[in-house]
């Protein structure tokens, strides 16, 4: 493997975005550091998005088509067909600045043995609205840090997202770590939740990758009424004690923060029995601010509870 300059490979799924797609791929084919390749995989797109991509001709582009199987279907198709070392991900609805692969590939020549990379991002509408998500124990627009304990930083909220995130190809192919595919929600963390047991992660706090907001059919247009799979995965390994000691309690935290999310949201929606199911779980302990809010809304009358939803 060549360190001193990484080869970075990125795989764009592409599905019924082609008012968007070709800004997502000027923004990786114009940035300050150069693409391995990109590989769009057409998730059996009805619009003219293929078109509009194969139209681009850069040589380093090449267009993938496949029946519509989901975004973590075209993820990993792209996984497969990749010949970089390192494999970054881009949905067709967002984009990256020019700085953000020229980050990466500094955090990856200072923290060879991490097994992600990161940077910080932000969210935006087309009508000018822009949100930078806060930080929890990392100092925003910082130096390059190598992050030990994710869990714990996790449970206080996102600090990176999957078109912010750089994986080595080795271990998702060597460790048979994919995206679940026919999951809606969640996907991504899996794999995070996966290598970060494993492996400390390389991160800037810098927002460097714009994410979409209000797309219809975009992921950050959803949300899960229920806990994720991904998250009941991670509780199977946590009782089954295939959690290395050290994050045991950011995984408990990360279990904890993941139900009040969802007990929140369904509170929010009127379904108050499903949030309370969730609120009697002793993981959500853990947050005992957090959770008894939301215990005492849920317990409350309907008008009385809303106030008290944080």
């Amino acid at each position: 493997m060549n360190r001193s300059r990484p080869r970075i490979s990125v795989v764009i799924p592409l599905y019924n975005k082609q008012s968007y797609v070709e800004r997502a791929l000027a923004s990786v084919l114009q940035s300050g550091y150069p693409a391995h390749e990109v590989i769009v995989v057409d998730d059996g797109s009805t619009d003219d998005g293929p078109k509009r991509v194969a139209a681009m001709g850069d040589a380093r582009l090449r267009l993938i088509r496949q029946p519509n199987g989901g975004v973590s279907a075209a993820r990993n198709r792209g996984i497969s067909e990749v010949s970089g070392d390192y494999v970054a991900f881009l949905d067709a609805d967002d984009y990256w600045t020019p700085e953000y692969l020229p980050a990466i590939a500094d955090l990856i020549e200072r923290f060879p043995q991490c097994g992600l990379y990161a940077t910080h991002f932000y969210y935006f509408r087309d009508d000018g609205f822009r949100e930078v998500p806060r930080l929890w124990g990392i100092k925003a627009n910082t130096t390059p840090q190598q992050i030990e304990r994710f869990f714990e930083m996790w449970s206080h909220g996102v600090f990176f997202c999957t078109c912010s995130a750089v994986l080595p190809v080795h271990i998702l192919r060597d460790c048979g770590i994919r995206f679940p595919e026919g999951e809606q929600h969640g996907e991504d963390q899996d794999v995070w939740f996966r290598v970060a047991e494993r492996w400390p992660i390389g991160y800037l706090g810098r927002p460097l990758v714009g994410y979409r907001l209000g797309v219809s059919g975009s992921l950050a247009s959803s949300f899960a009424d229920d806990f994720l799979p991904a998250y009941e995965r991670l509780a199977t390994r946590f009782r089954a004690n295939a959690i290395p000691t050290h994050h045991r309690k950011g995984v408990s935290r990360t279990l904890g923060a993941g139900r009040l999310v969802i007990a929140r949201h369904l509170l929010l929606r009127g379904q108050r029995r499903r949030a309370i199911k969730l609120l009697y779980d002793p993981g959500c302990l853990r947050l005992p601010r957090f959770w008894l809010r939301l215990f005492l809304a849920a317990h409350m009358p309907a008008f009385l509870g809303r106030q008290l939803i944080p």
